[in-house]
C-alpha cells in the first residue's frame, strides 16, 4: 500500500510559497501538498481541519510567526513533522526552533538539490513506522504470535488514531483477515482492536482538553480522529460519564479547588 504524505507549506510571501508547493508536488511523488497558509494562524486552521504529516513553515510572518507554530504544534499535534524555513540573518531564530523538535531546516533561496535532500530525509523518517510496521508484519507471517499480531495492532493505532482508519485499514496494512486479525487481539488484550482505539483516543482528548484551555471542542475532536464534533461529544460522554466541556470545567474547578486549599494551608502556617 502507498503511503502518501499530506504537507502543508506556511510562507507569507506568495511567490515563495507557490515556488515551494510546486517543486514539492514535482519532486515528491508522496508527499501531497492538501494547503497553503500565509501565517502561523492560517496554518492553525488547516492544521486542525486535516491534521497532516508535514508542516514547512517560514519564520518572520505576520499575525503569528513560525516559532510561535512549531510551539503550538509541539504541545497539541507531536505527531506532526515540522521543516523550518530560513534566511541567514534568522539563523538565531532557527536554533531556538530545536526545543520544539523541528526536523530540518530549508535555508533561503531554496534549490531543487534542497528540497529533494529534505524529502528524501522526511521519507525515510515518516516512513519508519510504515517499514516498523512491515517488519512486524513479516515476523507474524512465520511465527502466527498473537501477542506480535497484537503489537503490531498498537503501533498502527498509536502512529494514525488521529486520522480516520478503520479495522480494515488495520488488516490490510498487515496482510490478515479482519476476523483473524480481531480474533489475535483480543485474546492478548481482552478488547477489540476499535475499542482500544477509542481508548486512545479519549485520553489524548482528556490530556488536550486540559493543558490546551484556547482549543475549543470541535478541534480537539478533529486532533483525536473524530471530523464530527457531534460525535465525538458522544462518544467521549459514553466513555467518561460526561461530556467534553463538562470535563474541562469539573478539571478547572479541581483544579482552583486544590489551589485555594493550598493558599488555606499556606495561611495557617
Amino acid at each position: 500500500m502507498t503511503v502518501n504524505y499530506r504537507t502543508i507549506i506556511v510562507e507569507d510571501e506568495a511567490l515563495i510559497r507557490r515556488n515551494v508547493s510546486r517543486k514539492f508536488s514535482e519532486l515528491g511523488t508522496r508527499f501531497e501538498v492538501i494547503g497553503e497558509a500565509r501565517n502561523g494562524q492560517e496554518a492553525l486552521q488547516l492544521i486542525e481541519q486535516t491534521v497532516p504529516d508535514l508542516v514547512v513553515t517560514d519564520i518572520q510572518m505576520p499575525v503569528m510567526n513560525g516559532l510561535e507554530l512549531a510551539k503550538h504544534l509541539y504541545f497539541a499535534y507531536p505527531q506532526v513533522k515540522i521543516v523550518i524555513l530560513s534566511g541567514h540573518h534568522e539563523f538565531e531564530y532557527a536554533r531556538q526552533a530545536i526545543s520544539y523538535k523541528v526536523e530540518d531546516y530549508l535555508l533561503k533561496p531554496i534549490s531543487e538539490d534542497q528540497i529533494r535532500g529534505l524529502l528524501d530525509a522526511m521519507e525515510l523518517k515518516l516512513g519508519n513506522v510504515v517499514d516498523s510496521l512491515t517488519h512486524v508484519s513479516a515476523a507474524v507471517e512465520e511465527q502466527r504470535k498473537p501477542e506480535d499480531i497484537a503489537e503490531a495492532v498498537k503501533l498502527y493505532v498509536k502512529q494514525h488514531y488521529m486520522h480516520e482508519i478503520s479495522l480494515q485499514d488495520m488488516a490490510g496494512q498487515m496482510h490478515f483477515s479482519v476476523d483473524y486479525l480481531g480474533k489475535c487481539f483480543k485474546k492478548v488484550t481482552g478488547e477489540t482492536p476499535l475499542k482500544y482505539m477509542t481508548g486512545l483516543r479519549i485520553s489524548e482528548a482528556k490530556r488536550l482538553l486540559v493543558a490546551h484551555q484556547n482549543l475549543d471542542i470541535q478541534s480537539i475532536g478533529k486532533a483525536v480522529g473524530y471530523a464530527d464534533s457531534h460525535y465525538f461529544s458522544r462518544i467521549f460522554k459514553n466513555k467518561t460519564g460526561v461530556y467534553p466541556s463538562e470535563y474541562r470545567q469539573q478539571c478547572t474547578e479541581r483544579k482552583k479547588a486544590l489551589s485555594l486549599d493550598h493558599e488555606s494551608h499556606g495561611d495557617l502556617s
